[in-house]
């Protein structure tokens, strides 16, 4: 039996998974998975613990740094996730952010935001390039403090 033509959201299904497949490799082969690399602390706040990944760090200029960094969410920080993105984020356990800072400027960018569930599961990648400055008391600022040196 032949099957008929697939219609709109049969395409985009399978549209969807090839491209959520090399977003989440291009992480990868960035930052590493969240276990059997470097992952070094760097900060706690009322929304999560803060990691980066030592191994990792590039220079695709004289004055930035690309650095994965892995954030592992408090109950606080998934309420933030939810009201801000809906109750797809209710699972959120941590995400894989690859980020890029401007040591001079003192502004950072994240390039991909991968999120994963309690049950070890990804979902709701982002994209985003905008540069952003960022607070010296913030998370960013500490993260600024530790790879820009």
């Amino acid at each position: 039996m032949e099957e008929g033509p697939k219609t709109d959201g049969e395409a985009k299904g399978s549209i969807e998974l090839p491209v959520l497949a090399i977003v989440a490799g291009l992480i990868i082969f960035f930052c590493a998975e969240a276990w059997g690399f470097d992952w070094k602390y760097y900060g706690t706040d009322e929304e999560g613990s803060y990691f980066y990944e030592t191994e990792s760090i590039a220079r695709p200029s004289e004055n930035t740094v690309r650095v994965c960094v892995q954030s592992i969410y408090t109950e606080k920080g998934i309420s933030r996730w939810v009201k801000g993105g809906g109750k797809e984020f209710q699972k959120l356990e941590f995400s894989i952010i690859l980020s890029e800072l401007n040591c001079v400027e003192k502004s950072i960018r994240h390039l991909r935001i991968i999120f994963y569930s309690k049950n070890g599961e990804m979902f709701c990648p982002i994209k985003n390039e905008e540069w952003h400055f960022f607070a010296p008391d913030s998370m960013s600022g500490t993260l600024f403090n530790e790879v820009c040196k």
